[in-house]
């Protein structure tokens, strides 16, 4: 791999920058969610739009396993409930996600920019 140092050194330049920035951004998005769900537009700008928050409301039931209750069940019950496809073993797996890049802004340069 060739020398990374000038693209690592772009790298906390530009997150030195956009700090500061982020801060502002979180925090004025913070304010404008007071005033409700609206979209505010200015000509020529821009618009900012304001979704309705989303409560968290019940969307229906679903059939739990309680894993120890099963653990202390009848071996028989257990293989016969697996037999008829009732119980069955799937296959989880993580989430796949791009390598993540973390910079973080030495001290002095957070005080220059």
């Amino acid at each position: 791999m060739s020398n990374v140092n000038p693209l690592v050194r772009e790298l906390i330049e530009l997150k030195a920058q956009i700090a500061p920035l982020e801060e502002k951004f979180e925090a004025a998005k913070e304010s404008i969610r007071a005033a409700g769900p609206e979209t505010y537009t200015l000509p020529g700008l821009g618009t900012v739009k304001v979704a309705a928050a989303v409560e968290r409301k019940a969307k229906g039931t679903q059939v739990a396993l309680n894993a120890e209750r099963l653990e202390e069940a009848d071996k028989k019950l257990v293989a016969k409930l697996f037999a008829l496809g009732i119980l069955q073993n799937e296959t989880i797996y993580t989430r796949a996600s791009k390598s993540k890049v973390e910079v973080t802004v030495a001290e002095e340069i957070k005080k220059a920019a």
